[in-house]
């Protein structure tokens, strides 16, 4: 990991491809204002084959290897892990892409669970990958509530920025609105210098402010999602994965909403997207 570059990363990806074993193909884009609040939609039909809720299965990756006897993740290729991180995580490329490429980073124990909180080995090894590759980010998806759709606790890397981040630091300064409420804090000391335990503290800070949004009690899941970018960090609390028919995870909220059809786009229109962000969110 210490040598990785984006190089390295992308001839990887482009090999996995051309051979069949990662899901990726073409999108067109939607580009839609939800009440001053930017939304692209992507559209891509390749998402038809990716498991889109929580048990949901898949008979193409059925048959293949699963990411040790507790997971629900698919591995059909070993060469989709890059490396192992501080021996707690594995860092690989994640097996159904819109963009070029995106990472996964799954726990090495594969009884942990999506609807636990992150953890200081969570937040080490995320430091640890934005400290060797530029222009990338992190996200998070906490339960079902907070979008994610496999329960083997993992979170996901994408090429920077995320679409409506500017708009938050916007918001956050007083000078915009948004949908939704959200939490964001800028560290002067960035990723780069700061300490595991100084992430985690502004993290489990946010939580507590998330709960009392929730009114979730001690011991409760707490649905949220997560975002680091730009030496910053989003905590998002959330209510639904799904209001109507209409769904969105950590990207969906921050302004890029992944689709297989138009259908789903216009299932968004019909809604409203602003109204959609404040029923999977909480209104701001």
């Amino acid at each position: 990991m210490e040598t990785l570059t984006d190089g390295q990363v992308i001839t990887l990806f482009d090999q996995l491809v051309s051979e069949g074993v990662i899901v990726y193909g073409p999108h067109t884009k939607h580009l839609v204002d939800a009440e001053n609040y930017p939304i692209e939609f992507r559209i891509c039909p390749a998402l038809m084959k990716k498991p889109h809720t929580v048990g949901a299965s898949n008979p193409t990756f059925n048959h293949t290897s699963k990411w040790g006897p507790g997971s629900d993740m698919f591995i059909p290729d070993l060469r989709l892990i890059i490396c192992q991180i501080n021996s707690t995580h594995d860092l690989a490329l994640n097996l159904f892409c819109v963009d070029r490429p995106q990472l996964l980073m799954v726990t090495s124990d594969s009884y942990r669970r999506q609807h636990e909180p992150l953890d200081a080995r969570d937040f080490a090894a995320m430091l640890h990958v934005l400290r060797r590759l530029e222009g990338w980010y992190f996200i998070f998806n906490c339960g079902e509530k907070g979008g994610c759709s496999r329960v083997h606790k993992h979170v996901q890397g994408l090429r920077g920025p995320p679409h409506a981040f500017e708009k938050l630091v916007q918001t956050s300064d007083g000078r915009e609105e948004v949908p939704f409420k959200f939490f964001l804090k800028r560290f002067e000391k960035g990723f780069k210098a700061m300490e595991v335990a100084e992430l985690l503290s502004a993290y489990n800070d946010m939580l507590a402010r998330c709960k009392e949004t929730l009114e979730v009690g001690d011991g409760e899941l707490c649905p949220h999602n997560l975002v680091l970018w730009d030496d910053s960090i989003v905590v998002i609390p959330r209510r639904a994965g799904m209001w109507n028919g209409a769904s969105a995870n950590t990207g969906g909220m921050m302004g890029s909403v992944w689709v297989p059809e138009v259908a789903e786009v216009d299932k968004w229109l019909q809604l409203g997207p602003a109204n959609v962000l404040r029923e999977l969110g909480t209104p701001s």
